[in-house]
């Protein structure tokens, strides 16, 4: 075998796989899962949509190249998460609000550490930290190992079972098994 032929081989072996082709069912699943999550983002806005159409398209477009892995984006999961991110974002203003509104503010703030369950490398790890946030009081103070640090407004509040209840929701829209122990929370 000549040397420029072995090195077309060794490039070919190296290069990832081609995206496999889009279906039609498969684009029209897409963009009305990336059109409900731009609606509940953006709040309904009217204006929205202007930045939201391309991105939307842009994005449809482009999932298929993203890289694969043990998940996939679940539809009635990302419903469900919609409504969890709905009900959670409300919650956690009103939460928040009432508790620094009063004369004697109630809070105890503190670190919690959380060991995570979703699969490393995941889209779904990026998600959840992003979405802590949005439950009363809580904030990703770092990232890095297989725990969280989380600063919460209440360390007295159960912070350990509402980030696992964000955990389930995140892990459900992208079809992801967690395990069924008890997650670590230190």
């Amino acid at each position: 075998m000549h040397e420029s032929s072995k090195l077309s081989a060794d490039r070919a072996a190296a290069a990832p796989p081609a995206a496999p082709p889009l279906r039609a069912s498969r684009l029209i699943a897409r963009l009305v899962a990336l059109t409900l999550l731009w609606w509940v983002v953006a709040g309904g806005t009217v204006s929205s949509w202007i930045v939201g159409v391309p991105a939307i398209v842009a994005a449809a477009l482009l999932a298929p190249r993203a890289p694969d892995g043990p998940w996939r984006l679940s539809l009635p999961g990302a419903l469900r998460f919609a409504a969890f991110f709905l009900r959670e974002s409300l919650r956690g203003g009103v939460d928040v609000a009432r508790r620094v509104s009063t004369p004697r503010p109630r809070v105890a703030p503190g670190l919690v550490q959380y060991r995570w369950r979703l699969p490393d490398g995941s889209p779904a790890r990026a998600l959840f930290a992003l979405c802590v946030s949005l439950l009363p009081g809580t904030l990703v103070a770092n990232l890095g190992g297989p725990a969280l640090l989380i600063h919460a407004l209440d360390t007295g509040a159960p912070v350990a079972t509402e980030l696992a209840a964000l955990e389930d929701a995140v892990a459900a829209m992208f079809s992801l098994e967690l395990t069924r122990s008890e997650p670590d929370h230190a």
